[in-house]
């Protein structure tokens, strides 16, 4: 193992740092925002209020329900739910809003119903790395809380988390998600130009949970489309003989599950193609089982107005400067 490698290995298992809110922020967002506001607030009644937030949004909001329309066309458009584009848009708007007072309040420990925790056990009981694949669909955060509970180490790969927390509201939702991580010891990895870090941990035996539904340029057939899709699930999993675990967080009226499929072993396919096949049949069943879940595929940091009906092209890269 070369020294840079072995260093970033180091750093990697550091605990997340203690941060602090941004002061600097509208009386509203530090109130909205503040841990121990939130926590006198009972979550059941947040998420009821946040229900009937998000019907008045919709019936006045014409801007909010085209954007509604947009991403729920782009995701199942092309599928057998194509035709419930109206009320699957009413329902993305609801979620979304609910998706995000669930954030904000405090994050209790998700249930399992007896088959998924099976699948869990199995995997973390194998004595192999264990990649854990989810999309950006319902309270997705807290989906990690299952695994802390069982007394093993998620290594993230993150973007927004790791930035300075800047003055404002963005900024201290970035707090937010690092006090989340600290909470249940998880840790947080760099996104970019981590392959061999991940790599390396999935061979130490370690648990590295990465997005499958990301933009790259395996072209995919998802969701009824051609999707531009990253490969970096299937060749890590591969590369490092690790199981991939699929696992999908989803809401029950304010209280929140982890629904967690059986490994998928890269020894049972024949390459890491086949396995990154396999990794998207698992999660296009639950995407289409739960659309208005998912967040809009055309936000910044995903595939940026280039999601449609027909297909999810890469976003174009800026040139580089001069």
């Amino acid at each position: 193992m070369d020294v840079q490698l072995a260093a970033a290995l180091e750093g990697a298992r550091s605990p997340v740092a203690r941060c602090a809110m941004p002061p600097v922020a509208s009386l509203r967002t530090r109130l909205a925002t503040n841990p121990r506001i939130r926590g006198l607030l009972p979550t059941s009644v947040m998420v009821r209020r946040a229900e009937r937030q998000a019907r008045g949004l919709w019936a006045r909001d014409a801007e909010r329900r085209a954007q509604a329309h947009i991403a729920m066309a782009a995701i199942v458009g092309g599928t057998e739910r194509a035709h419930e584009l109206e009320s699957l848009a009413r329902e993305h708007v609801v979620e979304q809003r609910v998706t995000e007072t669930l954030f904000w309040q405090p994050w209790s420990s998700p249930s399992l119903e007896r088959e998924s925790l099976a699948h869990l056990r199995a995997a973390l009981d194998a004595g192999r790395g264990v990649l854990l694949s989810s999309c950006h669909s319902g309270p997705y955060l807290q989906g990690i809380s299952a695994v802390s509970a069982l007394g093993r180490t998620t290594y993230s790969a993150s973007s927004w988390a790791l930035s300075t927390p800047t003055p404002g509201s963005w900024g201290r939702r970035i707090v937010r998600r690092r006090e989340g991580a600290r909470a249940r010891e998880e840790r947080l990895v760099h996104s970019v130009g981590s392959f061999a870090l991940l790599r390396a941990l999935l061979k130490e035996g370690e648990v590295v949970g990465v997005f499958f539904v990301m933009p790259g340029s395996r072209e995919t057939r998802f969701l009824g489309k051609t999707v531009m899709l990253s490969s970096g699930s299937a060749r890590l999993a591969a590369e490092a003989d690790a199981l991939v675990l699929p696992i999908r967080t989803r809401r029950v009226r304010h209280h929140v599950w982890v629904d967690v499929a059986a490994p998928l072993d890269p020894r049972e396919h024949a390459d890491d193609e086949a396995l990154h096949e396999a990794i998207a049949a698992v999660h296009e069943r639950w995407i289409l089982e739960l659309p208005a879940n998912m967040e809009d595929p055309n936000r910044e940091g995903a595939w940026e107005q280039g999601a449609g009906t027909e297909a999810w092209l890469r976003p174009m890269l800026e040139p580089a400067a001069g």
